[in-house]
């Protein structure tokens, strides 16, 4: 980043505002393409019913109260504040504000990034263009659950290193109680400690073994190591205390890897998805920006930009990280040497238009802008009275009357439903299974693919766990196998589920 460009990103307010009419309106698009993703995902319902539990009961789970198989069970509620605020916001607020804050706090984060991008590539259509490719990228991991607070920390980390970096604002101190709060609403706490490490040692490397043109000296750069350091004891502020530290790495090191080879969320990319394939863009562009512009990134970014793309290739789950950082590299580039352009400076026979007229043009926006919000208020609240705000229809209502209905104890239930079947019958039934992998472990998910696949040992495991009952995809083999076995009986069919019982 060139002396100018530096400068730029000082005023960068002054630069953008003749311009405010378009970003305004920009933003408004971010917006309406935030309301329009209206996936819940699958374990929307149980982080919902966690956070009521606690509030019933005033305290924290340190067991699995939820299945059968695994109850009593050490659990950790990593996101357990998160969960609380989201039952309150549903029981007094409505699901609607659930999901509109998921908007907000998505469009929040790409107004931090377009300031971050603009202060780097002081163009207006470079990173307007860049955060539309990333709103279509990364919509999939901008869900109603507390993963999506972790996508917005993950650049307010990002931006505080910035600002200490390029602009020595010290704001450093605000790290620590970052993290404690980081570490009891989502454990994506481990990628800020990542990323915070990457850039520690590409700031370690850098003028030794690395050329970069903004140097931290010796005693800024310890300044950065020492809050780095604070924030691993920040994570101990937790229910869990040190047991906390150690949750992430189960995924990988513990008992917990069948799910990673299951569940999308863990798997590589598959690029012949659109947002996926969105990614792949996004790589591809900063590789020919790099080659356009003949130059370098930084030590630091360049470790953590490599660290998380090798992330995200290997699980999809890591992208929603990745692609801020891209977008950071690429506008990087292309900003190298970039001056600010001055907007209303004016060549020729054309002069600046006067007050009045700026005034009416600036009125026009804000017009425009508010109608734009009404419409998409009206279409989200009758899409709301429609569907239901809380995606209600999108899960197997008709089975789960037709279940509550027969004297079942013990139901074997698909994976994605388990969640909604907590929110739906606990405490009267438990869920043989649902989205917390890290309780289920290995050994129980393999009995649930047995079960689930047909396998020849399928019977075996329901009648280990005393299952009477069975609420499974209307099309998948165990269906298919159920509905001509003489030991079961169907009892509910629709085009999304089937119920079956055992007969006595």
């Amino acid at each position: 980043m060139s002396t100018e460009t530096a400068q730029a990103g000082e005023r960068w307010w002054e630069e953008i505002r003749p311009q405010i009419s378009i970003v305004a309106l920009c933003f408004v698009l971010f917006m309406a393409l935030s309301l329009l993703n209206r996936v819940v995902d699958a374990d929307y319902w149980w982080h919902l019913r966690t956070g009521q539990w606690i509030l019933e009961e005033g305290r924290i789970p340190y067991t699995d109260p939820f299945s059968f198989t695994m109850q009593g069970q050490p659990w950790i509620a990593h996101s357990w504040l998160a969960e609380v605020a989201m039952y309150l916001l549903y029981q007094y607020v409505g699901p609607f504000s659930l999901f509109l804050l998921r908007s907000l706090l998505q469009v929040g984060t790409w107004a931090l990034l377009f300031k971050m991008l603009w202060e780097r590539w002081p163009r207006l259509w470079g990173p307007l263009l860049l955060l539309l490719v990333a709103s279509f990228a990364a919509t999939k991991f901008w869900l109603v659950r507390p993963n999506t607070i972790s996508l917005v920390l993950i650049v307010v980390v990002l931006y505080l290193w910035y600002r200490f970096k390029w602009y020595g604002q010290d704001r450093l101190w605000l790290l620590p109680p970052l993290f404690v709060l980081w570490a009891n609403v989502h454990s994506g706490w481990i990628y800020g400690l990542v990323l915070l490490g990457a850039l520690f040692g590409g700031e370690f490397l850098a003028g030794r073994h690395w050329p970069d043109p903004f140097i931290l000296e010796r005693k800024r750069w310890l300044r950065l190591g020492l809050f780095s350091l604070l924030c691993i004891p920040a994570i101990a502020v937790n229910p869990y205390g040190l047991r906390l530290l150690l949750y992430p790495f189960s995924y990988y090191l513990g008992r917990i890897t069948l799910h990673t080879d299951y569940v999308a969320e863990w798997l590589s990319p598959d690029f012949h998805q659109p947002s996926n394939l969105l990614l792949a863009l996004l790589i591809l562009a900063l590789i020919a920006a790099l080659a356009w512009r003949k130059s370098t990134l930084g030590p630091a970014e360049t470790l953590a930009l490599l660290l998380f793309v090798a992330l995200a290739l290997n699980s999809v789950r890591a992208a929603g990280i990745a692609i801020p950082l891209l977008l950071w590299a690429i506008a990087g580039v292309m900003g190298q040497e970039v001056a600010p352009r001055p907007i209303l400076a004016r060549r020729g026979a054309w002069r600046p238009p006067a007050q009045k007229t700026v005034w009416a043009w600036y009125g026009g926006t804000l017009l425009l802008v508010l109608m734009l919000l009404a419409a998409m208020g009206i279409e989200y609240v009758a899409w709301g009275r429609a569907n239901g705000f809380d995606g209600e229809k999108m899960v197997p209502q008709g089975a789960a009357a037709a279940l509550d209905e027969i004297d079942a104890q013990r139901t074997f239930n698909s994976y994605n439903w388990g969640g909604y079947l907590i929110w739906r019958f606990y405490p009267e039934r438990l869920v043989f299974i649902d989205g917390r992998a890290d309780l289920y472990g290995d050994d129980l998910f393999l009995e649930y693919l047995q079960v689930a696949e047909a396998a020849p040992t399928w019977e075996e495991v329901l009648s280990t766990y005393q299952v009477d009952a069975v609420i499974c995809e209307h099309q998948g083999p165990l269906a298919t196998l159920l509905a001509v076995d003489s030991g079961w009986q169907p009892v509910y069919e629709d085009t999304l589920a089937a119920v079956f019982r055992r007969v006595p």
